[in-house]
């Protein structure tokens, strides 16, 4: 298993972290595609990301924790900000944006929710790539156990799955590619600094990437 951090802010960024993040033996940092500025993910922090030797996989999270969001129209337009952000970042096509479920979904009408969430997202993906000669992103889904469960069974189009602690009351999903299993700690660096992140852990199929 390879080991990873996630975070959001992205001032966590900076070259002495990225090295002793690296030294710390981790080998991909989770960050995040949205419309909020102080966490998004710019080429210029990919760039020192992937310069420090990192892999990098982007999620896709602009809310993300109201059930009322998750609609078809919000799927589509979610997957076109995130084309947008990823071409500006200067992430390689056929690597995986995952599209963030931060909430426990629980119920029958909350499934059928996000399963038009990720429905619209898929359309969207396909409608690029038919424009752009079959070039594009890979899709995946970040949230619970029962979140990547249900999406890997119902929604055709989805191929990567990074599965959180949180809310799958101790089950961990078979087909996962991604693991969240500790959130909000601190982590110690060799640098004297410490910045607070979420560990993972990846298969090795994770679909991380570096750029130029």
């Amino acid at each position: 298993m390879a080991k990873g951090i996630d975070y959001a802010g992205k001032n966590n960024s900076t070259k002495s972290n990225l090295r002793a993040i690296k030294d710390a033996g981790y080998k991909f940092i989770g960050r995040y595609y949205g419309e909020s500025d102080w966490k998004r993910l710019t080429k210029e922090e990919a760039r020192l990301i992937s310069d420090a030797g990192l892999y990098i996989v982007t999620v896709y999270q602009n809310g993300g924790r109201d059930i009322d969001e998750f609609t078809y129209t919000n799927g589509k337009k979610a997957c076109r900000s995130a084309i947008r952000q990823a071409e500006e970042v200067g992430q390689p096509y056929d690597t995986p944006i995952y599209f963030a479920v931060d909430m426990e979904i629980k119920n029958n009408s909350d499934f059928e929710a996000i399963d038009d969430y990720f429905r619209g997202i898929v359309k969207e993906m396909s409608n690029y790539k038919r424009d752009n000669n079959g070039d594009g992103f890979k899709i995946g889904v970040y949230g619970s156990y029962y979140v990547v469960k249900y999406i890997d069974e119902e929604v055709s189009g989805v191929t990567y799955l990074w599965q959180c602690k949180a809310w799958s009351y101790g089950k961990d999903y078979k087909n996962r590619d991604l693991y969240q299993y500790s959130i909000d700690k601190p982590l110690k660096l060799n640098n004297g600094n410490t910045i607070y992140v979420d560990f993972c852990e990846s298969t090795g199929s994770a679909g991380g990437f570096q750029v130029d």
